[in-house]
């Protein structure tokens, strides 16, 4: 694949989450969504709440989650899971408590939270840039609330190495809206031809950014749904240490 990223002008670099630095689809995501509501229905269940029977508080969910993704898709307005657990409450009048949506939520997060790992090669890159004096952001679509990420880059000891993190669950708008790559340059204060963007996902994490002016690559990941014929000018890598390469940075092993 031909090299088109400039590394004299990348003062900057900000990463996708999902596929790029953390990992959450060791199962499929519709299969983990269901886990995650066996869950919370089990939440409900033994708290002594009266829910209805497991198949049609399924297909109700499902339904639920299919209007608020056809509302994303269409808009890239961001939907935020404890709303479609709200109303899929309600639905039941189950919605007795305030806080029982989060509750819910706190129960249906087990699941996934049990299953993310970080890429081994996460930290070393982010250390490398951040030594090198690059500034680091993180731009992620996602439908959890921004605590629960928050909590997650705690947990690997990589949070406190970025410049900024934008959430779509809290932005409102999802890539490859411009708004969250406009903002994503506010935050770290560069201009976007000095800023390398680098996710998974060809539209959100490519075709947006470069769109918006800044340089960006792809980390490959199977299953996606990449371009039958990947452009030429498109740079891919296969494992985020390959970036240092194209930047001309060497490992930092501290």
């Amino acid at each position: 694949m031909k090299d088109n990223i400039n590394a004299e002008k990348v003062r900057g670099v900000i990463f996708d989450l999902g596929s790029t630095l953390l990992e959450y689809e060791t199962i499929p995501w519709d299969d983990l969504s269901l886990l995650c509501l066996d869950a919370g229905y089990d939440y409900l269940k033994n708290s002594g709440h009266a829910v209805p029977g497991k198949d049609d508080f399924i297909e109700k969910y499902i339904a639920i989650r299919q209007k608020y993704r056809k509302h994303s898709g269409e808009t890239l307005d961001e939907w935020i899971i404890t709303d479609a657990i709200g109303e899929l409450l309600s639905a039941f009048d189950l919605n007795g408590s305030a806080s029982l949506a989060e509750d819910f939520f706190a129960a249906y997060h087990v699941p996934l939270a049990r299953q993310v790992t970080m890429f081994a090669d996460a930290p070393t890159v982010l250390r490398t840039l951040k030594s090198n004096r690059h500034k680091i952001g993180l731009v992620s679509n996602t439908i959890f609330p921004e605590d629960a990420h928050v909590e997650e880059l705690k947990k690997y000891a990589i949070f406190n190495l970025f410049d900024f993190t934008i959430f779509s669950s809290s932005f409102g708008k999802r890539k490859p809206h411009p708004e969250i790559y406009k903002r994503a340059t506010e935050l770290i204060g560069l201009a976007p031809e000095n800023l390398l963007f680098v996710g998974d996902r060809y539209i959100e994490d490519y075709v947006g950014p470069s769109d918006f002016g800044m340089q960006a690559m792809i980390k490959f990941r199977e299953g996606r749904p990449y371009p039958d014929h990947m452009p030429e000018n498109v740079t891919v890598i296969r494992a985020l240490v390959e970036l240092l390469d194209y930047l001309d940075l060497k490992i930092d092993d501290k």
